[in-house]
Formats: structure tokens, sequence, C-alpha cells
């Protein structure tokens, strides 16, 4: 029922996966958490102090918007929520 390719949302977790998206003329969301680009199982990530893992994820964003990234979301669990938005 996807009628517009205007509507179509790729989510994914490396710079390859937000200019794909953005050269096909798709909305790009980038997922930090887990990500390939943070590099790092879950219990990696988990174990992280604080501020470490926030210095990741601040560099993580960062690549995401450099790759002209739409919407960044931390987890999976903020994927629906962000689509009603976008809808």
């Amino acid at each position: 029922g996807v009628t517009k390719v205007q509507n179509v949302v790729k989510v994914g977790d490396t710079v390859s996966d937000i200019k794909e998206g953005k050269n096909a003329g798709l909305i790009s969301v980038g997922i930090l958490e887990g990500s390939s680009e943070m590099a790092l199982t879950e219990e990696e990530y988990e174990a992280l102090p604080k501020k470490e893992k926030e210095g990741k994820l601040r560099r993580v964003t960062e690549k995401y918007q450099t790759a002209g990234a739409d919407y960044i979301i931390r987890n999976m669990s903020e994927l629906i929520p962000l689509l009603r938005k976008i809808e």
C-alpha cells in the first residue's frame, strides 16, 4: 500500500545503511545501541561506565548525522513512537 518512496523508512546500524537510505530517497533512521558502528556486545556496552557510554553514543550519533540520518534512536523501543510521529 505504499505509493511513494518518501513514505519508506530505512532503519540501520551503519553509516552505509544511512547513506543507502538517503541515496534511495528514503527516510533514514540510525540506531545506536547494539549497532555495528558501536562495535560492542550488549554485555560490553552495559559494563561501560556512564561517561564512556555517553561518549560512544555521541560519536556514533555524529557519524550518523554526518551521513545524513533524518532521525537517530537509542534503541528499537523508540522505533514505533518515531514511526507514529513521522506518520
